[in-house]
């Protein structure tokens, strides 16, 4: 089992602080929307109820103490609908409640806008799909090449480029485009570009560039603010936060307890450099969900159209996850180093979703099931009957000989074993566990996937841990 790196020891007594402090009272934030004429015909909301959603968020605040800060929007029509909900703090010394206003790192998600800069440009005749990179380079910078094929626009914007993932591994520390330029010219690709799907934030970082010296703008944000945010009215979405912003940053965390740093990376703007808000990204959700009337629907829909396979998540659009068929939920998740974030909709239900956190902490089970039309979301994501609970109980051994101890507690369930948080001098502490299903969990403070399983005879046996990408099974033992 791998062990969780050493700063995060210090989380613990962070926590210590933490819980002498008084949980701030949830807000939701409404975004007024037209009221119906005397004779229309209410409907029934196909939307989660916002006191839903605020109880589900302050479980995972609170209680499962996933994130310090989190925000929810969702807009549906007919009739239309439009609410923000958010919970928690901006950082640990700012008790602000995060709202539809608060300002988060959208990591990823900056691709879907990328997609659609890309989309604009093909429209616009500016470039062609299956262009060869080479075309639009800088000069002095070579285009890597594999036994003659060549990386197209295309190829990056689908994640088929076969450039690595990451050019650094340290987000907290500027890195240029002279020195991705440096590294593009010299990587040698390993396999065809178009065969096969490798997710790339390089490729992202070497699209978005290209499209902004193609269109004569000085960098990636001119090209965003002249053709997606400012036609759609998004004034606090930027790559660079205005001052006023900046005020309303949520504070970035890499888990509950303990402070991250914000992504500067200004090579990887347009793979995640995004910053936004819950109220302006539901503006971006109205346009792709043709709520609203804009310029941009043309390029919208080229960048939703499935080019190619995304294993494991259907089909990829130009930076947007969609489905094959046109039936099912459209969106991208994000994380930097200290935010996690989803917007995703449903053309057909016609909802849409926004979640924006200030910790690099999953949300994709909340995010998925608040697209659901789930009645109580509390309930469906915590509830776990404590006789199935108590089967779990006991010691498992993992192949290196460590073992760890499941305690059952009534509808609680906690984890406790070596490598697991420990503290100089003291016992492993005992970890709580929040319940995705009957059999998987996660833990609350550290990044993991513990699922349980019985054998032939219906008894509890085993129990796989996935961490760090890691899968490893410990044998239920005496």
């Amino acid at each position: 089992m791998r062990k969780v790196w050493f700063l995060i020891t210090v989380l613990v007594v962070l926590s210590m602080l933490a819980s002498a402090c008084a949980a701030p009272t949830p807000r939701a934030t409404p975004v007024p929307s037209p009221m119906p004429s005397p004779t229309a015909t209410i409907q029934p909301s196909r939307l989660p109820d916002p006191d839903e959603v605020k109880a589900l968020l302050v479980q995972l605040v609170d209680v499962e103490k996933r994130v310090p800060g989190i925000v929810v929007g969702m807009i549906a029509d007919d009739p239309e609908e439009r609410w923000v909900v958010g919970y928690g703090r901006l950082s640990a010394t700012d008790e602000r409640v995060p709202d539809g206003d608060t300002v988060f790192e959208i990591g990823s998600i900056t691709k879907v806008f990328t997609g659609i800069l890309l989309a604009q440009a093909v429209l616009k005749g500016e470039v062609k799909l299956d262009d060869p990179i080479s075309l639009y380079l800088p000069e002095g910078v070579l285009a890597p090449e594999y036994q003659g094929k060549s990386i197209t626009l295309l190829d990056l914007a689908t994640h088929y480029s076969a450039l690595p993932p990451f050019t650094t591994q340290n987000p907290c520390v500027e890195y240029t485009m002279d020195q991705m330029y440096d590294v593009l010219s010299g990587y040698p690709l390993t396999r065809a570009p178009g065969s096969t799907f490798e997710y790339s934030n390089m490729g992202f970082a070497v699209l978005s560039d290209l499209l902004a010296r193609r269109a004569g703008q000085v960098d990636y944000e001119a090209l965003l603010s002249e053709r997606i945010t400012h036609p759609l009215g998004m004034v606090n979405t930027h790559i660079k936060p205005t001052p006023e912003m900046q005020s309303r940053l949520a504070a970035p965390h890499a888990n509950y307890f303990l402070p991250s740093c914000s992504d500067i990376e200004s090579a990887l703007d347009g793979a995640d450099g995004i910053r936004s808000t819950a109220n302006d990204m539901l503006t971006f959700l109205a346009a792709n969900m043709g709520l609203t009337d804009t310029e941009l629907q043309p390029a919208l829909q080229l960048a939703n159209t499935p080019q190619r396979p995304w294993p494991g998540s259907g089909y990829i659009g130009l930076g947007v996850g969609v489905p094959e068929t046109g039936q099912g939920m459209h969106g991208h998740f994000g994380n930097t180093a200290g935010y996690y974030s989803f917007l995703g909709w449903d053309p057909q239900r016609k909802i849409g979703l926004v979640v924006l956190t200030n910790a690099k902490m999953p949300i994709e089970d909340i995010a998925f099931l608040l697209m659901t039309e789930s009645a109580k979301l509390v309930d469906t994501i915590l509830q776990v009957d404590p006789q199935v609970l108590a089967e779990y109980a006991g010691r498992y051994q993992f192949p290196d000989g460590s073992v760890v101890t499941i305690g059952v507690d009534g509808t609680r369930i906690f984890i406790q074993g070596p490598n697991l948080l420990e503290l100089p001098g003291q016992p492993p502490l005992e970890i709580e566990l929040s319940a995705r299903s009957n059999n998987q969990f996660h833990p609350f403070l550290f990044e993991a996937e513990i699922t349980f399983y019985k054998n032939d005879n219906g008894e509890v046996d085993r129990l796989v841990m996935l961490q760090n990408g890691v899968t490893t099974e410990a044998k239920k033992v005496p």
